[in-house]
């Protein structure tokens, strides 16, 4: 109990640090062309490799990002600084022990530059996209709703910003609720709780949070659109789930007044964010299909052209193609903040292939046997799985490819879609409810509570709900998908 104390308050204390590199909006780090080329280096050569997979251009893609940490380490956090140390050294203690220690090695190498070049694009797209005076409006009519309807509001809003902006758009949502005047303590903590679980269920869906995007690299054969379906369904129970037991709170207690309602029509400011999030995700898919690739290849592709038009529909005044070059270029420069990131999802990806492939197969095998009797129980022994690592200060990245490598479908008697899907709803139901993500960290900085009382004390019922009904769920889906095939 003490060791998890004190790991607790040493995550707290360095909290600040672990924001610098996540607020894309604020951190406005040191601009540095060395860094940001090996990033550029690094998406294309994920695109080359969609296009044209070859074994010389992922290991031309891990010396770009050798070459990135290289240059760049200073701005690395503590923090991540010392987990991806650990775990880097323990996967290169346990490379000789791997099954295949090379083909390991690069498609570790080949996951963790995908998760670099997707939060890379996706940062530039936060960056143009927060510009916009839309958002402005969206937060004053967030911050005058009702005690009774505020959840509900923040539930959606947290869809709207976070499927839209991923981690920017919660990063903005959450200091829109920092400035809001809540009298009693438990209704701004369920303020921050209906973000946190709201953008944690964002991530089963949305292809601007890497979640799912990361994830179908371990699954060849399926993709973003046929799974999403069961995801999206997922996402809106676990909303049902937070909005009734907010409902619950709330019995008895008498509404107080209605605050003022802001000027500014909120359909008017909502409807063209809607419109955008909606034709970008077309345009994504679209172009996905079209070129035959994955649908983050397509994100990294479409989102520089994207960010250039939103730029140009912020700039003020003449030449403002001129100008909205100008401000990509900035954006582009500004790359090299991810450092963080970097450092965390080139280790995550190669540790957890390497880890899984030097896991004896006797114990795999054996745990596989216990699990394979019941669907059920085996997609919660996986959910649970990334919850006691993220309980244990195990990324929840690094957690969810290490299980999803480690249990394959195959080994627990799965269909691939449903085992997926559990790992989904594991990694979300652990960024919310276990006390080291980077999403309790920020939610305990913009509130002022507590990390344990944003994470275990606001979210404990509701986790075990969550796993509880998608368990059954995807237990069923499982049973009928392996019957149909």
């Amino acid at each position: 109990m003490n060791g998890t104390t004190a790991t607790g308050t040493i995550a707290a204390a360095e909290a600040a640090e672990v924001l610098e590199v996540i607020d894309v909006r604020t951190a406005a780090p040191p601009r540095s062309w060395p860094g940001a080329a090996c990033l550029v280096t690094i998406a294309l050569g994920t695109l080359a490799n969609q296009f044209w997979p070859q074994s010389g251009v992922v290991w031309l893609t891990g010396l770009a990002a050798a070459l990135f940490l290289l240059i760049e380490h200073r701005r690395i956090p503590r923090s991540i600084r010392r987990v991806t140390l650990v775990v880097g050294g323990l996967s290169m203690l346990l490379l000789p022990f791997a099954a295949e220690p090379l083909p390991s090695l690069a498609r570790g190498i080949a996951i963790g530059a995908l998760m670099v070049s997707l939060v890379s694009s996706v940062s530039l797209l936060a960056r143009a996209a927060l510009e916009s005076p839309y958002t402005r409006i969206v937060a004053q009519h967030l911050l005058a709703s009702g005690m009774r309807s505020r959840y509900t509001w923040f539930s959606f809003a947290a869809q709207l910003f976070g499927g839209l902006l991923g981690m920017a758009g919660v990063t903005l949502l959450l200091q829109m609720a920092a400035r809001g005047e809540v009298a009693a303590d438990e209704d701004r903590l369920a303020m921050f709780a209906a973000i946190t679980r709201s953008f944690s269920a964002a991530t089963l869906w949305s292809p601007m949070v890497s979640n799912l995007t990361i994830l179908l690299a371990l699954y060849p054969g399926l993709s973003w659109s046929t799974v999403v379906p069961l995801t999206l369904a997922l996402a809106a129970g676990s909303i049902v789930i937070g909005i009734a037991l907010d409902q619950w709170r709330l019995r008895g207690r008498t509404a107080p007044p209605p605050a003022d309602r802001p000027d500014s029509a909120l359909a008017g400011a909502l409807f063209p964010m809607l419109a955008a999030m909606g034709g970008f995700l077309v345009v994504v898919i679209g172009v996905a299909h079209a070129l035959q690739i994955a649908v983050v290849g397509s994100i990294v592709i479409v989102i520089p052209f994207i960010a250039l038009a939103l730029h140009r529909l912020n700039a003020q005044g003449a030449r403002r193609w001129r100008r909205a070059g100008g401000a990509l270029r900035a954006d582009v420069l500004a790359l090299p903040g991810l450092a963080g990131e970097v450092a965390l999802f080139m280790v995550a990806g190669c540790g957890g292939t390497i880890i899984a492939g030097a896991i004896p197969v006797a114990w795999t095998a054996a745990v596989g046997s216990a699990l394979s009797h019941s669907a059920v129980l085996a997609c919660l022994a996986l959910m649970l799985a990334i919850i006691v690592l993220g309980f244990a200060a195990v990324h929840p990245v690094l957690s969810s490819v290490l299980v999803a490598s480690s249990l394959p479908p195959s080994l627990v008697h799965l269909a691939p879609i449903p085992h997926l899907a559990a790992i989904l709803v594991g990694w979300s139901v652990s960024s919310c409810a276990t006390p080291f993500s980077m999403m309790a960290l920020m939610a305990s900085r913009y509130s002022g509570f507590s990390i344990y009382a944003v994470t275990v004390r606001a979210n404990h019922v509701y986790a075990i709900l969550c796993l509880a009904v998608a368990a059954v769920a995807l237990g069923m889906v499982s049973v009928l998908m392996r019957a149909a095939f």
